[in-house]
């Protein structure tokens, strides 16, 4: 069994740090892992949002497709992350796409075992609306980049934020550590391919992208001096 493992890495996210051994047990016994290959998708936009998710590893991208085919990426989670919160009434609907990038392994916590949790412990609850809350101001922050910023300012924005959280050490810089090409960064940015394309030619020149192909290799330094210039 898995078991032990499942309750490490519960431990481990934000949602359940505090909660005792005891309880984490339980969380465990009703609790599976489900994986996912490149591509496939974990819910659709319509299905029941029954179940909460917690990336063992692997990653995920959260994205809304629109009646003409286009796709928007909101954001991508990865180890110890939580996505699909829930309204928790049995009627809901999710409002976005979950899609696995990778080989990815989900911790699913189902919508009755977390109800069961919320009514026990009053405290999680209050973490789960700061984590809701939490999504929902970046949510916001993001839209007013996309109306202030430059399509070159919006992919340097993105391209710091993601290096900060999925990068790794590399001798020229920091290793974005996610399969994104050129489309994806488009689709998380509101803007052509073609114009992310320009953009990274514009900061390549200003020494803040090192390499711009798979896996992108960027200056964080250089990313921060851009997004702070006058």
């Amino acid at each position: 069994m898995n078991y032990p493992s499942l309750v490490w890495h519960l431990k481990r996210t934000e949602l359940f740090a505090d909660l005792e051994l005891n309880e984490l047990e339980k969380v465990a016994a009703t609790t599976p892992y489900r994986s996912y290959q490149p591509g496939e998708v974990v819910y659709r936009m319509d299905d029941p949002a029954d179940a909460l998710y917690f990336v063992r590893s692997g990653l995920i991208k959260i994205s809304k497709l629109f009646p003409n085919g286009k796709e928007a990426i909101l954001s991508v989670v990865g180890q110890h992350d939580t996505f699909g919160e829930l309204l928790l009434q049995p009627e809901e609907r999710r409002p976005t796409q979950a899609e696995a990038l990778e080989r990815t392994t989900l911790i699913v916590l189902p919508r009755t075992e977390l109800q069961r949790l919320l009514a026990l412990k009053p405290d999680l609850a209050m973490k789960l609306i700061r984590l809701m809350a939490a999504r929902f101001f970046e949510a916001q922050a993001w839209t007013a980049e996309v109306s202030a910023y430059s399509a070159p300012e919006r992919v340097a924005s993105l391209l710091y934020r993601l290096a900060r959280e999925f990068g790794r050490s590399h001798p020229d810089g920091t290793e974005l550590a996610l399969k994104l090409n050129q489309e994806d960064i488009a689709r998380m940015v509101g803007a052509t391919r073609e114009t992310v394309s320009h953009s990274l030619g514009k900061l390549r020149d200003e020494g803040a992208i090192m390499r711009a192909r798979t896996p992108i290799v960027v200056n964080l330094n250089a990313l921060r001096k851009y997004l702070n210039q006058d």
